[in-house]
């Protein structure tokens, strides 16, 4: 590979690096999105407003569960829709469901690759964007059916382009800010208002530090945040017409209450060094490498000493440090809301591994590397058909050993060479990773999943209706709800169950459910110990024929 092929800094056309980014990120995210099945009720929630769409012609605010509307805009519900619609004949599966997440991963990781080849050539770029796919984070969300990796594509990707179209200008200036606005105004229909004003935000304090006018900075932030409002005013203006004050109030404690911590109930409310936590263990493998690397680094601390950094340095700072102390304030805290810091995290990172390519400390990080690389498919190999905890792993077929093979063959290579120690360090995370969403992640979750009790339930609602009780108030079986097509509705109580015709089906969280009074007119078993979507046991309580 010739170094003008591989470092075309600032080149138009697809080079081998940009070639490498695309069969990579595809090889690893799109195979494998259908092979695991939904374990939680995270995933099911958001596909079952697509469904609930397809089956209604409601693409406005669909209802599900019998009464559920969505708690968040429909932009991913969308894509969902229109995918399955374009792809499986209206059928939403697992696949569909997860592509979109997919998709806009792959989109912001060009995003960021082309934003960053420019100044620092292919071959960074392709290690930034690497960087980026490999971490624990941003993979999770990119093979997850969830909101949040739709929502940091649109967002990071409007950065970058904003940074572009300040720094470096070029043609077509209003149909660029009509790209970002566009985008903008996406991650505002992928979940609310946040998607908008946070990157303003961010981009406003960047051009504050790089000189620009105070005034003339809010003005022009303002004005890309109220164009990228418009549409989803639109669409809040017409769900409010059909929710009404349902609608409204969910809205209003999904936006204000979390981030003000006045909602109505406890969610994800952590302490404030959770977040912290979160960006270390989120960013592994990268985080562990950087703080073996760190104590080397000493040419990148003279320059953040004298404050020389390059402007695309001060941006992904920037950047950083706005959303990460921006999602600091709400009581709420998740590790998903910190997605937007991750490429610019990876920046930080791959400069960092660059300062220091050629040290010792970069060389035992990979030596550590290559022997987890090594152990991790080996251990995976010895626990299937083992019963741990709750997990009970499956067996593996033989094209499972031939991908669990791969990280082993990276790492060996390496040992036998011992050279091109970055270059061998992302092509084992990226082998590891590969075993991971292909082989370990269905083999160990499947087992998780409520999807093998369907069977069950179907043969005794016979095409019917199923009813559960809520053990709490937000509880709702997602997973099974899914996957019986829309099928579930929700009873107030257990009192209800009563009055239900002869054979109608009820599933029950037992704990905090007194089911002694229903044993005289329903049968009842218990389905199983551990559900995916309460992770309580569930019972499937069926009316007697008198």
């Amino acid at each position: 590979m010739s170094e003008i092929s591989i470092d075309n800094r600032g080149g138009r056309g697809l080079s081998v690096a940009a070639l490498t980014l695309l069969a990579v990120s595809a090889l690893l995210l799109l195979p494998w999105l259908g092979e695991t099945f939904f374990n939680s009720k995270g995933e099911p929630r958001e596909a079952i407003v697509a469904v609930s769409m397809l089956q209604s012609g409601d693409y406005i605010l669909p209802v599900n569960y019998g009464g559920d509307i969505p708690y968040k805009p429909p932009f991913m519900a969308w894509i969902i829709s229109a995918l399955a619609w374009l792809l499986n004949g209206g059928v939403v599966t697992e696949y569909i469901s997860r592509l979109p997440s997919a998709l806009a991963a792959i989109a912001m990781l060009w995003g960021g690759f082309a934003w960053v080849r420019r100044s620092h050539g292919d071959r960074f770029a392709l290690m930034m964007s690497l960087v980026t796919l490999t971490s624990v984070e941003v993979l999770r969300a990119a093979v997850a059916c969830r909101l949040d990796m739709v929502l940091t594509a649109c967002m990071v990707s409007a950065l970058y382009m904003l940074y572009d179209l300040r720094e470096r200008g070029g043609r077509y200036r209003s149909l660029r800010y009509g790209g970002v606005i566009v985008l903008l105004s996406c991650a505002v229909l992928t979940k609310g208002p946040v998607g908008a004003l946070l990157p303003c935000l961010a981009f406003g304090i960047y051009k504050l530090l790089r000189g620009d006018n105070l005034l003339a900075t809010a003005g022009s932030m303002a004005a890309i945040a109220v164009a990228a409002m418009v549409v989803p005013a639109w669409w809040y203006y017409a769900a409010y017409q059909r929710g009404g004050d349902e609608f409204f109030d969910l809205a209003w404690e999904e936006n204000i209450g979390r981030l003000t911590g006045t909602m109505s109930y406890s969610s994800h409310e952590k302490p404030f060094y959770y977040n912290f936590a979160t960006v270390i263990i989120g960013m592994l493998p990268w985080s562990a490498v950087a703080l073996c690397a760190l104590p080397s680094a000493r040419r990148l601390w003279r320059q953040l000493r004298a404050h020389k950094l390059r402007p695309e340095a001060l941006f992904a700072l920037t950047a950083f440090a706005t959303i990460f102390i921006f999602y600091c304030i709400p009581h709420s805290k998740r590790s998903v809301y910190l997605l937007p810091c991750y490429p610019f995290m990876a920046y930080g990172v791959t400069t960092l591994l660059r300062a220091v390519r050629r040290r010792r400390a970069l060389r035992v990080g990979v030596m550590i590397a290559a022997v987890v690389t090594i152990a991790a498919p080996i251990a995976v190999v010895a626990a299937q058909g083992r019963t741990i905890g709750h997990i009970e792993p499956g067996t593996l077929q033989w094209w499972h050993y031939l991908l669990l093979a791969a990280p082993i063959a990276v790492a060996v290579a390496w040992l036998m060479r011992r050279r091109h120690h970055l270059g061998y360090l992302i092509a084992m995370m990226c082998a590891v990773e590969l075993s991971y969403v292909s082989v370990v992640q269905p083999m160990v979750l499947n087992s998780q999943s409520d999807k093998p009790l369907v069977p069950v339930i179907e043969a005794a609602a016979r095409g019917g209706v199923i009813y559960s009780t809520p053990e709490c108030e937000s509880l709702r079986y997602y997973s099974i709800n899914y996957y019986l097509g829309d099928r579930m509705r929700l009873l107030p109580d257990l009192e209800s169950a009563k009055a239900l015709p002869t054979g109608a089906v009820v599933l029950i969280a037992p704990a905090n459910s007194d089911t002694t009074g229903m044993g005289a007119k329903f049968d009842m078993q218990q389905l199983t110990e551990r559900s995916g979507d309460s992770r309580r046991p569930i019972i499937l309580a069926q009316k007697r024929q008198y």
